[in-house]
This record gives C-alpha cells, sequence and structure tokens, in this order.
C-alpha cells in the first residue's frame, strides 16, 4: 500500500508540474485575475448594483476560465504523454493503468484547484473594490495590481538567479501574493482605517464560489476522460459541446422527457450545470446554505466517479507503444 501511494504522488507531482509548466495555463490563469480585477470599473454606472454586477461577472469568469485550463491541462496529460511515449515508459514499469489515470486525474484537479482558489480571491478583492456612489476603493485596486507584479517580479527573479521556469514560479506565485492582499484588504476601512477583519469582505461569495469549483472539477474528469481518446482541440471542443448542453438541457429535454425516452435519458446523463449556478440566491442579502453545497458537492463527487470509470474503461482499450 505505501508504495502504491508513493507512486500515486509521485505521478500526481510530475503531472502538476508538466501542466504549470504550459504557457497557456499561465496565460489563462492571468488573463482571469485581470478581467476580474478590472469588473469594477466597468460597472460604476450600474446604479446601486454595482457590487452584485461584479460579483457575478467574477463567477462567471472564475466558471468559463475554469472549462478553459481543465481542458488546457487535460490536453498536457494522456494524450499528450501517450503520443511523446512517456506513458509507455511509465507503463513499463510496476504501475497499473489505473493508478496511472486516477494519478493524471489528481495531478489535474490539485491545479485546478490552485486555479480556482486565485480566481475566487480574485473575486473577492474585485468586489471589495467597489464603493457605494459609483466609486471604487483605489487602495484595494492598488494592492490587487500590486499582488500580480509581485508575483511576476518572483517568477523573473527567480528565473534569473536560480534558472527556475519562469511560467511555473508565475502561477504559483500568484496564489500567496493575492492571499496576502487579501489579508490586508480585509482590515482596510476605504478611508484607510484598520476595521474588524472581514466586515466589509463579500463572504456570501464564498459557497458561491465553491460550487462554481466543484463544476471545473467535473469538468476536469470529463476533459481527463475525452483525453483518452480525443486529441487536445478536439477534447476541449468536447467539453466546450457537454458545457453548453448542459446549460440548457432543462430547456431542450426537461419537457420533452415525458413523452420522449431519448430525451429522458439524455437529460439525466448530462451535467445539470444549474446546480452549480446559483448566483441569483444571493441577490440582496440572501445567502447559499452550505446543507445545499454539501449536497451539491455529493452530486459532483458521483458523477466524477462515473465519468472516471467510463475514462478508465476507455484508457485500457487504448493501445500504447
Amino acid at each position: 500500500m505505501r508504495t502504491i501511494l508513493l507512486q500515486a504522488w509521485t505521478l500526481a507531482t510530475n503531472t502538476v508540474l508538466d501542466i504549470i509548466r504550459q504557457p497557456v495555463i499561465l496565460l489563462l490563469t492571468t488573463t482571469c485575475v485581470v478581467l476580474i480585477g478590472l469588473l469594477p470599473s466597468t460597472a460604476v454606472f450600474a446604479f446601486g448594483e454595482e457590487a452584485r454586477l461584479v460579483r457575478d461577472g467574477a463567477l462567471a469568469l472564475h466558471l468559463v476560465f475554469g472549462l478553459l485550463v481543465a481542458g488546457a491541462a487535460a490536453a498536457a496529460t494522456i494524450y499528450t504523454e501517450i503520443k511523446r511515449g512517456t506513458a509507455a515508459t511509465v507503463l513499463c514499469k510496476p504501475v497499473s493503468r489505473s493508478l496511472y489515470f486516477l494519478s493524471t486525474y489528481i495531478g489535474v484537479l490539485m491545479v485546478l484547484l490552485l486555479f480556482c482558489a486565485t480566481a475566487l480571491l480574485s473575486g473577492l478583492l474585485s468586489v471589495r473594490m467597489v464603493l457605494p456612489g459609483m466609486q471604487t476603493d483605489g487602495r484595494i485596486g492598488a494592492l490587487f495590481l500590486a499582488a500580480v507584479l509581485v508575483a511576476f517580479g518572483y517568477a523573473a527573479t527567480s528565473n534569473f538567479m536560480f534558472r527556475r521556469q519562469f511560467v511555473s514560479q508565475a502561477f504559483i506565485g500568484l496564489l500567496p501574493c493575492l492571499a496576502a492582499a487579501f489579508v490586508t484588504a480585509a482590515w482596510l476601512a476605504p478611508n484607510g482605517h484598520v476595521i474588524r477583519f472581514g466586515s466589509l469582505m463579500a463572504w456570501q461569495m464564498v459557497p458561491a464560489g465553491i460550487l462554481v469549483s466543484l463544476a471545473v472539477m467535473v469538468l476536469a474528469a470529463l476533459a481527463v476522460s475525452l483525453s483518452t481518446r480525443l486529441p487536445p482541440v478536439l477534447s476541449t471542443s468536447a467539453c466546450a459541446a457537454l458545457f453548453f448542453l448542459g446549460l440548457v438541457s432543462d430547456y431542450l429535454f426537461r419537457t420533452a422527457a415525458a413523452t420522449s425516452w431519448w430525451a429522458g435519458l439524455s437529460y439525466r446523463l448530462l451535467p445539470n450545470w444549474q446546480d452549480f449556478w446559483i448566483v441569483d440566491a444571493l441577490s440582496g442579502s440572501g445567502n447559499i446554505l452550505w446543507g445545499y453545497v454539501v449536497a451539491t458537492a455529493g452530486y459532483a463527487g458521483l458523477y466524477t466517479v462515473a465519468v472516471l470509470s467510463l475514462g478508465l474503461l476507455s484508457f485500457r482499450r487504448v493501445e500504447i507503444l
């Protein structure tokens, strides 16, 4: 058992390192963070709805870029490893296909958790920037910008002095830098005075962000499973198609399910992304109950297990040379 766990950890960490070295992962993550940070400047004419628009926009960017990062991360794993011959080298050792496949998914999931935490912190900081009266808090904006610049400055310094890869160091550095900015912002009032920690933060956004992260977890399972058979472009396109069909499944298949067996089957098999997107519950002073988050996590977990089981069956029948 200890040997199996050690093999799984080694494979997962190697997968993480392979993924975060891809420039597209850093590009997508940075683009998501920057766009979230710019949201307050685009919502200054919302007439009292600025915070809601920024919050909903941040969560929407979190979900969309989560889909793109999941597709890009999965593209850099199984299919690419098979074509490069790396998978054959690993499987020649006493490593089972099941362990290789599941460890790869764990590695992809670890990268996505880093991305989701980064996106959620960016969203919380962005909402905190919004002030009543169509204004923004420049101090929070400066902290946000400084966090991104420090992360890239650290990556450049690490690359110059220690020859570490710039892309991976910048991706890893974004999360702690944004976390430091968040902690600092949680103590500050708009006038610069120190206040009770987090009293102005939109904490009700946290369960919504967790739900979006659960959706990204399911998307990762779909992407990794599809990557056993499809090249990167096709697997990402297939994930996007399943994402779109899942969003509109209530309108396309739910009504027809009563009279058509194939519509009923499609409605039950497609992931219902609406279960993960309930930001309307945050309107006004509303909150998302943690019991709902737990129930949705159970649904996401079961769906992920089902998808990974199908992906594992597919991977076992792939010819690896």
